[in-house]
């Protein structure tokens, strides 16, 4: 019997089909060796080739979608929404790191400063997110 995808996978799905999108609609844009980490400054340390920048994150996030369907499945929350909403806000984190970087390397300028602080709201947000629902159930 197949098992019924829930709105928290079909838009993970979507995210991520997204993300691949964009890489691909930037393809011929893009450098030969892409930039897919930076320093706190904002300079790259490490590149990989083109189809290697493409799919990096894709394929990341493909494998943290399992890696958080299993931990849920194992130990899920108290609360079921929380799991779908950290789910959710994961794969559009991970997908604006990505579109983020592809930007960087079509040679649009990135704040990084603003990507940090905006990362660790993020996290923040959802952690606290998660904290709360669970400890006010």
């Amino acid at each position: 019997m197949a098992r019924r995808q829930s709105r928290a996978d079909i838009a993970s799905g979507a995210i991520i089909v997204s993300t691949v999108l964009a890489g691909l609609a930037v393809w011929s844009r893009l450098p030969a060796e892409v930039a897919i980490h930076f320093s706190a400054s904002g300079t790259p340390d490490n590149y990989v080739s083109k189809p290697v920048g493409v799919v990096l994150m894709p394929a990341l996030m493909i494998a943290t979608l399992v890696v958080l369907k299993w931990t849920f499945r194992y130990d899920p929350p108290d609360v079921p929404h929380v799991a779908a909403t950290v789910t959710v806000a994961t794969m559009a984190f991970m997908g604006a790191i990505h579109g983020l970087v592809l930007a960087w390397n079509l040679g649009y300028p990135v704040p990084f400063d603003l990507v940090l602080v905006g990362s660790l709201v993020w996290a923040a947000f959802v952690v606290g997110y998660a904290v709360k629902t669970e400890y006010a159930h």
